[in-house]
């Protein structure tokens, strides 16, 4: 009997916990100095969140997280009286959402910002995900123009691979997942790092590659999240010519007067990404030779010692 009820107890608390969510959909927020950023919460499954206690933290690169202020159905309370004017928080009355207002922004407001829940009946507190605010003006940029989902890859021990890459986009805070035509998500991604190819304009890219068995009949997409943009890209057709995805007659004139076509430079990022594509798989290949050598010197001299004179 005993049992039956810490059993029934444990299935009720993992019921109540497993409804609670906090969701902070904004990866970040980049705004210059002296401007004014809000940073959004959005609470589901807390019962009366009019009166519920919402909690935000800041943590700067390399420190701990630090509570700034809470909020229940009045003005919020702060932990610091320094703070009183830097931020301020409210929620809105006609849905369950918590935002974060920072004023008069300065070089260290540049932090990941976190909004929590203390749920008291069962003495767990709940976090969203973070919201990274950069301090920059150089404005938020996505350009879903710069979006290839190249074709699967040689097959390779039944398996081949897809490659997603992401050109063009500022800050370097972006979200890549893959997902089939039903939504489901799949696991066995690879993501690469982030890297800069062109430090003077700040302009970042991204490369994920999947990797399924090559009878797979899903068709994928490559899922993208970013301050400026979200959305899916599908597969591109192996038959698909690789064609400059920019507007004609969209020309840059650079200060010394030279006209460069916006074509040539996006035909020469679109050579780029297939050079490195196939890098990688010859790359993939030579390994997969070596491993090959190495079995067959391996077994070589056994076949040999099994020979009798």
């Amino acid at each position: 009997m005993l049992l039956l009820q810490v059993v029934i107890l444990a299935s009720i608390l993992s019921y109540g916990c497993a409804q609670i969510h906090l969701r902070q959909a904004q990866l970040s927020v980049t705004r210059g100095k002296g401007k004014t950023a809000r940073i959004d919460c959005e609470a589901s499954g807390i019962q009366e969140f009019g009166n519920a206690y919402i909690h935000w933290y800041r943590q700067r690169p390399g420190e701990a997280p630090e509570r700034i202020l809470y909020i229940s159905s009045g003005k919020p309370v702060f932990d610091k009286d320094s703070d009183k004017n830097k931020f301020n928080c409210e929620k809105k009355p006609d849905q369950p959402i918590s935002t974060l207002t920072v004023n008069e922004i300065a070089p260290n407001d540049g932090a990941t910002y976190y909004c929590a829940y203390w749920d008291r009946t069962y003495g767990i507190k709940y976090f969203g995900s973070g919201t990274k605010l950069l301090v920059s003006n150089i404005q938020a940029k996505f350009n879903s123009r710069k979006i290839q989902v190249l074709p699967p890859s040689s097959e390779q021990d039944g398996k081949v691979s897809y490659m997603c890459l992401i050109q063009n986009f500022y800050p370097n805070v972006i979200k890549v997942t893959w997902e089939d035509d039903k939504k489901n998500a799949e696991e066995n991604a690879v993501h690469e790092e982030i890297w800069d190819p062109d430090a003077n304009q700040q302009s970042y890219s991204i490369s994920s590659w999947l990797t399924v068995d090559k009878n797979s009949n899903k068709n994928y997409r490559c899922k993208y999240q970013h301050e400026s943009k979200e959305g899916s890209r599908p597969i591109e057709s192996p038959d698909t010519p690789v064609v400059s995805q920019t507007t004609e007659g969209c020309i840059n004139k650079p200060e010394n007067g030279t006209t460069l076509s916006t074509d040539i430079t996006d035909s020469f990022m679109h050579r780029t990404a297939y050079l490195i594509y196939i890098v990688l798989l010859l790359k993939s290949t030579m390994y997969y030779v070596i491993v090959l050598f190495f079995i067959y010197r391996m077994q070589s001299p056994i076949k040999h010692r099994g020979k009798k004179p």
